[in-house]
């Protein structure tokens, strides 16, 4: 790696060969920059234009939650120029991370997504780019994933909702996109745990699952802890179980399937968030970034945010940033029937 330290799969495929497509038709843009192509860059005239802060994910989602928080104050930070979200779903998560994959690595560009998340979503259907390649810039917290349902069927604990599944009540149970982490979390639950649904509903992230939820267009659904905790506060979501085996600060009283003697599938149900820039990018300009980042978490804003909330953050460099998707390339094969998840996918 460089630097600092419901769609089906077959509707994944070649989203990346169709993304950022330049003049001379290769795709990956010339290299150039504001940097010299050796990784070198001069800091002082970086942020030379607006950033673009990709989020492949829809609104609402855990991704898209912390990024509305922090974005603002990493704008406030950089002189004369400005942040913009831009909300890139589809593909898994693949559309909006090629997106940034392709663009100059010129520092403007970088996406936010959360190993072993995205990584998943490529290894079931592989791309034209290399995730392992990215430039990390940083990564600034850790995110739990816990299933909701509907407060309306009144789901007493992750053994009630299985029961309710396997007797033929309900069908459909839902998370992100077909293909994507989710996805492999329910298959798993369900050769693991003997969690028998019958049909995946995938949405584009984890805020429009929940809304799914909330609307009674799925009974239940796969969310961050993050993504679930608005849904909760109003009354619309019941938590039904945490799918890591510490828990989640958002919910501290939830029971994980680990206390229910179930296998833990701590692997893959932890999110790592971080903050991507395209391969090649010059780590003094990602090193730019990663200081507002570092800089904004430790603000009274952001800490009283985490505290009243319960989402983590916590700060982690460029290094760090690369060498979780690194472990997931690694981990993820080693636990996961990748070919059974495109076949369920498609």
């Amino acid at each position: 790696m460089q630097g600092a330290g419901a769609l089906s799969v077959a509707g994944l495929t070649g989203i990346a060969g169709c993304l950022g497509d330049d003049d001379d038709g290769n795709g990956n843009g010339n290299g150039t920059g504001n940097g010299d192509g050796s990784g070198n860059g001069d800091s002082t005239d970086y942020p030379s234009e607006d950033i673009r802060f990709i989020v492949p994910f829809g609104e609402g989602g855990g991704t898209d939650v912390y990024a509305r928080e922090m974005v603002p104050l990493m704008d406030d930070r950089l002189d004369d120029v400005n942040i913009a979200i831009e909300n890139i779903s589809g593909a898994a998560s693949m559309r909006g991370t090629g997106e940034m994959m392709y663009s100059e690595p010129d520092g403007h560009t970088v996406a936010a997504y959360n190993p072993p998340s995205t990584p998943v979503s490529e290894m079931v259907n592989p791309q034209d780019f290399d995730l392992e390649d990215a430039t990390g810039v940083c990564t600034y917290a850790s995110t739990p994933f816990v299933i909701v349902a509907n407060s309306e069927h009144e789901i007493e604990g992750y053994e009630d909702l299985m029961d309710r599944y396997e007797d033929g009540e309900f069908d459909n149970f839902s998370g992100k996109e077909r293909g994507g982490v989710d996805h492999v979390m329910a298959i798993l639950m369900q050769n693991l745990h003997g969690f028998e649904w019958d049909q995946y509903v995938g949405y584009d992230g984890t805020g429009p699952a929940v809304q799914a939820t909330i609307s009674n267009e799925v009974p239940a659904c796969i969310a961050t802890d993050t993504g679930a905790e608005a849904g909760v506060e109003s009354g619309d979501l019941d938590l039904v179980v945490g799918l890591v085996s510490d828990g989640t600060d958002v919910f501290p009283d939830i029971e994980t399937v680990t206390d229910l003697g179930y296998d833990n599938i701590d692997f893959i149900s932890q999110l790592s968030r971080g903050i991507y820039a395209p391969p090649d990018t010059p780590n003094e300009y990602t090193e730019v970034l990663a200081d507002v980042v570092e800089e904004v978490l430790e603000t009274d804003h952001m800490q009283e945010w985490s505290e009243e909330t319960g989402n983590i953050i916590q700060y982690g460099d460029g290094e760090h940033a690369e060498e979780v998707v690194d472990e997931a390339y690694e981990v993820i094969p080693e636990n996961v029937d990748l070919e059974e998840v495109r076949d369920a996918a498609n």
